[in-house]
């Protein structure tokens, strides 16, 4: 019989699961017991406490203290808690957002406290300077300059460009699990600091996609605040200069000046869009917003990829799976250059052993981090 763990603080218990947003049917498919723990009419075993410990994202030592530390009330100590729960009180109260965001935090604290563990302290991070009666023309050249590149590039390159300037970029898993979130729901979100601002990218949106997200989120770094990124905008306003930019820094208006349309416009705007290499959606948006195509043609060809879209996704449901996932490169990929390469510096700086940075990769395998390695 498993050992059973007395002086359990079932008060703790509850206000952990509550924070995170958690009701009691959806922990009991990982806990049957639960209501009988939080009633104390049952001992949790280890093995309990410790998948409580991974869906409330605290440690398992937190369940018998006395009072919750302010370290892990995540309400009180992570910001984005209390302006996602202001501002997108509907969005946040589903655990799954409330779970991604509490351990994304986690993250970059682990990173901070890595890089200070080994004498690296991390810089301020430090972007463009804008004021709220900045244009997006004018903060799309500055992030260019910035960037120190005129070019159009691919989401990596942007993602790698980003991240080599202080930005902490996670992407959630395209397969079910912890970071599995469905693209008609998010698209991302942005969490500022002035040390490692995050963005968090929904990966079951294509790459091209993505690109327009992640200069969308940028904007909110730059405008040193929180937002969650959904289908059905919060503040009209703040959106569409998020969305102006994003579309400014990849299509830059004066690489359009001398763009016209033919008698296909669906076609003209699938061929740009690939000159860009952004998402046909994407490129519909700009050239709206540069009056290049009036609103009724906007909305045709909204409708059409609208319709497209949906038939895609009709004959995914249909395939018999796509190619089989690679998990090293998935993680890399997932996780981003810099918890990535801090980790495995920790780890040959003997701050960390091997099979605790497997279990901070997700991985089951430890042959999986060696042939992250050899990727990086």
């Amino acid at each position: 019989m498993a050992m059973q763990v007395e002086n359990i603080n079932t008060k703790i218990l509850i206000q952990c699961r509550e924070q995170i947003g958690l009701k009691l049917l959806e922990v009991a498919k990982k806990v049957p017991k639960i209501e009988k723990i939080e009633n104390d009419v049952h001992k949790p075993t280890y093995k309990q406490l410790d998948t409580l410990a991974d869906l409330y994202k605290v440690p398992r030592w937190v369940f018998i203290s006395e009072e919750l530390p302010p370290k892990y009330q995540f309400n009180k100590s992570v910001p984005a808690f209390r302006q996602f729960s202001d501002n997108n009180p509907k969005i946040f109260s589903d655990h799954r957002i409330r779970n991604l965001t509490a351990k994304i935090e986690q993250y970059r604290n682990l990173i901070l406290n890595l890089r200070e563990d080994m004498h690296e302290p991390v810089e301020v991070f430090k972007s463009p300077q804008i004021t709220n009666n900045s244009s997006p023309v004018h903060v799309s050249k500055q992030i260019r300059r910035w960037l120190d590149t005129s070019g159009n590039y691919d989401f990596s390159e942007w993602k790698l460009l980003l991240e080599q300037k202080g930005v902490f970029i996670f992407l959630t898993s395209k397969y079910k699990g912890w970071s599995y979130i469905d693209r008609e729901f998010l698209r991302g979100f942005a969490i500022y600091h002035s040390k490692i601002p995050i963005i968090v990218i929904n990966d079951s949106d294509s790459k091209k996609a993505q690109s327009f997200t992640l200069f969308h989120e940028l904007g909110h770094i730059l405008r040193k605040e929180n937002s969650i990124d959904v289908w059905e905008y919060q503040n009209i306003e703040i959106e569409k200069w998020c969305d102006e930019l994003a579309g400014n820094v990849l299509m830059p208006a004066n690489e359009l000046q001398n763009i016209t349309l033919s008698d296909n416009p669906l076609s003209d705007i699938n061929s740009i869009a690939k000159s860009f290499k952004i998402s046909p959606y994407a490129c519909l948006v700009r050239l709206r917003q540069l009056q290049k195509i009036s609103q009724q043609v906007y909305q045709n060809i909204e409708n059409r990829l609208i319709d497209e879209f949906k038939q895609l996704q009709e004959k995914l449901k249909e395939s018999n799976g796509g190619p089989a996932r690679n998990r090293a490169n998935e993680v890399i990929t997932q996780y981003g250059h810099i918890y990535t390469t801090t980790l495995f510096q920790a780890y040959h700086n003997k701050e960390i052993g091997l099979h605790k940075l497997t279990h901070l990769f997700d991985l089951k395998k430890t042959s999986h981090v060696f042939e992250m390695e050899g990727m990086l």
